[in-house]
């Protein structure tokens, strides 16, 4: 019975929203090396539709340190919101 009841555990998970699935996605792609706390900063600052492209952009390319690389695509991305259009709560 003991056997049993360790092989179906149930992990818990920490997903509850899309923001968070990609966060969490980001974070195992680059081997936990960014926070996960940092990641959803991020993507509620830029947007979801904006690091979803970076991420897939770093995926399908090459570089020697794919962290680094999108820390800094982040970083010289400028984004600005219209205040009309973005809805804050």
């Amino acid at each position: 019975m003991e056997k049993i009841s360790k092989e179906y555990k149930l992990k818990k998970t920490r997903i509850f929203t899309k923001d968070q699935e990609l966060a969490s996605q980001i974070y195992d792609y680059f081997g936990k090396k960014l926070k996960f706390g940092f990641i959803m900063s991020k993507i509620h600052t830029k947007g979801y539709q904006f690091m979803y492209e970076i991420f897939n952009e770093i995926k399908h390319s090459k570089p020697r340190n794919r962290a680094a690389l999108f820390l800094w695509k982040i970083g010289q991305t400028k984004i600005i919101f219209d205040d009309n259009v973005r809805q804050t709560n």
